[in-house]
């Protein structure tokens, strides 16, 4: 039986249905697409509506930028995890970011993002991979956030809903951002 924590809840599962399908409905109304065939990292492109700020490589996202936000495609990652391991799914990830990398460098300048996000609670590996990460302030849209997210979790994850009782400390969700300079210096073409 899985033990409920206040700090992790799960929605209930006759919502599984409902979730699933505004899932599917979100990410085509969203436009996101595959970086390459057999990807597990998705690209939507959008305007920065946020504050202006600076990254830690110098470069800075104004408000009206355009931005590359990255996203897991959920069922292709259960399916790596469950078939090959995650660390395969890593290894894809990685040549996921490269295929961004590479279709950023064919874009004319107007038509490249200035820089990348993602949003969730796998920022850890954004961070093993260079991105620079930040605490998001606990507003009721990131509260609701970390639900969906947690929900995902356990929806998609081999261990399925038990994967919400693993871990340390409580499942918070963060900003992950790398400029696009960056992302082309760390999975670019290597240059001779």
């Amino acid at each position: 039986m899985l033990r409920r924590s206040p700090s992790r809840p799960a929605a209930p599962r006759l919502l599984d249905p409902i979730l699933t399908a505004w899932e599917c409905y979100d990410r085509r109304r969203r436009r996101i697409r595959p970086a390459r065939a057999g990807s597990v990292v998705g690209l939507e492109l959008r305007r920065h509506r946020g504050p202006d700020f600076a990254l830690g490589d110098g470069a800075t996202v104004r408000r009206g930028d355009l931005v590359g936000e990255l996203h897991v495609d959920n069922a292709h990652a259960r399916a790596l995890a469950t078939e090959t391991g995650w660390l395969d799914g890593l290894r894809i990830g990685r040549g996921d970011l490269a295929a961004i990398a590479r279709w950023a460098a064919r874009q004319p300048a107007s038509g490249r993002p200035v820089a990348y996000h993602a949003a969730g609670l796998l920022w850890p590996l954004a961070a093993r991979v260079g991105f620079s990460v930040h605490r998001r302030r606990r507003t009721a849209w990131v509260r609701l956030d970390e639900w969906y997210a947690r929900w995902l979790l356990g929806h998609w994850s081999a261990a399925g809903r038990a994967r919400l009782a693993r871990g340390r400390g409580r499942l918070r969700s963060a900003d992950a951002w790398i400029s696009g300079a960056g992302l082309g210096q760390r999975f670019g073409e290597p240059s001779d």
